[in-house]
């Protein structure tokens, strides 16, 4: 692999592991931000930190070890790296699913997003690519070509197609909704010569839109480099994709990018740092003067 890739990919997981490590420690230290949806958050933050420690590093190692090759579907180095990425694939899928009903269902929110649905739904996003990824593994151990087909249709059906039809439905659903309270505030708005009036609800719409536009968006270019690898081998077009590295790069970047999402377009983490930045520039003066 060229040398430009391994720069790229180093600074990418430092960039991932310093960034969902802050927003775990942020979330987990702060009590105001022990929310529902922030439980979602953690889990994503979680499975991108573990993506930002396993990718490259198993990749490094497979470059120094003599046997191993990193194209092979059945290589140990994706066995390590594939669980997390599925887990940031499936927990993105309950945050957005989250964002969903508060946004088109808000009046049936708390009914539909009890604590035991949270946690299920967190347990969910670990176990499935926990069952999923147990069939490469049954493969090593029995050498059965159906368990390899097994687990690309899977990937292909649970961590591809599902998601990203999921997301685009989510995501216009809640942009159609905003879009019509908006243009129904600026109608009200007029009527009432009140131009400024904006409504808490619809305030907090936005941010949720805003934040899912960007997390969405990266997540369908990240993957579609991914997917697309997945349809060729589960209709066996050809034994390899060939596009490790940039696979690798889009995985690193698509991790390492949530946390700043989250940063600019989560109103309350956006807060907390604020908060955060304000009493370290306090501290910074106070050792000064």
């Amino acid at each position: 692999m060229a040398t430009w890739f391994w720069i790229l990919a180093w600074s990418l997981s430092i960039l991932t592991i310093t960034g969902n490590g802050f927003i775990i420690f942020l979330v987990c230290n702060k009590r105001q931000l022990r929310t529902k949806t922030n439980a979602f958050v953690v889990s994503l933050a979680v499975a991108d930190f573990c993506v930002g420690t396993s990718t490259v590093p198993s990749l490094f190692a497979c470059k120094m070890a003599t046997v191993c090759d990193p194209q092979a579907r059945s290589s140990w180095i994706h066995l390590i790296r594939w669980p997390f990425a599925f887990a940031s694939v499936m927990s993105l899928c309950s945050l957005v699913l989250d964002r969903y009903f508060a946004v088109v269902k808000p009046l049936h929110y708390l009914t539909l997003m009890t604590h035991r649905r949270i946690v299920q739904l967190v347990l969910l996003s670990w176990t499935i690519p926990a069952a999923v990824i147990a069939l490469p593994l049954l493969y090593l151990t029995f050498k059965v070509p159906l368990l390899l087909e097994a687990f690309s249709w899977s990937v292909a059906i649970l961590f591809g197609l599902i998601p990203c039809l999921m997301l685009i439905f989510c995501f216009s659903s809640m942009l159609s909704l905003v879009y019509k309270h908006h243009r129904a505030a600026r109608i009200v708005a007029k009527q009432l010569s009140f131009n400024h009036h904006v409504s808490l609800h619809e305030i907090r719409e936005r941010s949720a839109v805003k934040m899912m536009a960007v997390v969405i968006s990266l997540f369908l270019v990240c993957y579609a480099i991914a997917l697309r690898c997945t349809l060729i081998c589960v209709l066996k077009l050809q034994e390899t994709c060939g596009d490790t590295e940039y696979k690798i790069i889009l995985l690193l970047l698509n991790s390492a990018a949530n946390p700043f999402a989250y940063a600019f377009y989560k109103r309350d983490i956006r807060n907390e740092l604020r908060k955060l930045l304000k009493q370290s520039s306090l501290k910074t003066v106070k050792t000064l003067y």
